[in-house]
């Protein structure tokens, strides 16, 4: 009867509950004297050690009758999770991150990236390291980096529309001190020219040879568009620009240092 009781609470699968859990049943333990001749005990060996706790078959009823409450109740977290040790504390955080689909390492997050846009590799796997540290999901840690590339945009465009509006009121200023747009212009190209002529790099023979990458990585830091950015800038080299600019288009004037062969051939200033 009473085995027939237990199955019919628990189904096939047979719960045990250590000590603590079965309400009031028994203060007994040792070998399970009561069970007489149920052929479950006899199948089930480990069932004979989870009932040998309760002293009689009446203490065994009140253990199944409280583990069948305790099966009908919700679950519930720990009251106070400082009373929980390091281990708990572990496993919890685990099975907590696997309810919530976080990736099982940090090579697990994959990110949608807008088009035009590259990461540093670094950053990205430093980014990624910390997603899972924080038990972060793949879309939680998608919706930071969007926030974060959205920032870095708007900062972009703020700061390209500073930098236009500086260059722009810089060259007004210039095309005014030149007398024109015009000689702004040819002026504007020869100090670019006389710049790019400076980026050089000795070759094995010892002689200077033209540098694109440098005048590229220059160039970047010196011009907006097609226009200079500083009007200082387009000061103090507009004279030194055109005397090395020389008459007819040569590379070289009086009491200017030779420029580098090629200087005026880059992709850039054609």
């Amino acid at each position: 009867m009473f085995l027939n009781l237990w199955k019919n609470a628990f189904g096939p699968n047979l719960w045990f509950f250590a000590d603590g859990d079965g309400g009031d049943g028994g203060g007994g333990g040792g070998e399970l004297t009561w069970h007489g001749d149920y052929q479950y005990f006899t199948d089930n060996p480990d069932a004979v050690k989870a009932f040998s706790k309760y002293a009689d078959e009446s203490e065994a009823f009140k253990g199944a009758h409280e583990a069948i409450k305790k099966l009908g109740e919700p679950y519930r977290l720990p009251k106070n999770f400082d009373k929980l040790s390091d281990e708990q504390k572990a496993e919890f955080n685990t099975s907590l991150a696997k309810l919530k689909g976080v990736p099982e390492n940090a090579e697990g997050y994959e990110f949608k990236v807008p088009d035009g846009v590259s990461l540093d590799e670094q950053t990205l796997a430093d980014f990624k390291l910390l997603c899972h540290k924080q038990g972060k999901t793949t879309a939680e840690a998608q919706e930071i980096l969007d926030l974060q590339l959205g920032m870095v945009g708007r900062l972009n465009e703020e700061r390209d529309t500073a930098i236009k509006e500086m260059t722009d009121s810089n060259y007004k200023q210039f095309v005014k001190e030149c007398g024109g747009e015009k000689q702004a212009l040819l002026r504007m190209g020869w100090i670019k020219e006389f710049l790019q002529s400076k980026c050089t790099t000795e070759d094995d023979k010892g002689e200077m040879q033209p540098d694109p990458e440098m005048w590229e990585a220059f160039a970047k830091r010196i011009t907006y568009g097609d226009r200079v950015i500083e009007l200082p800038l387009l000061r103090a080299l507009s004279d030194a620009a055109q005397q090395a600019r020389g008459q007819g288009g040569s590379p070289a004037g009086a009491g200017a240092g030779p420029m580098a062969a090629g200087a005026l051939d880059y992709p850039e200033m054609k």
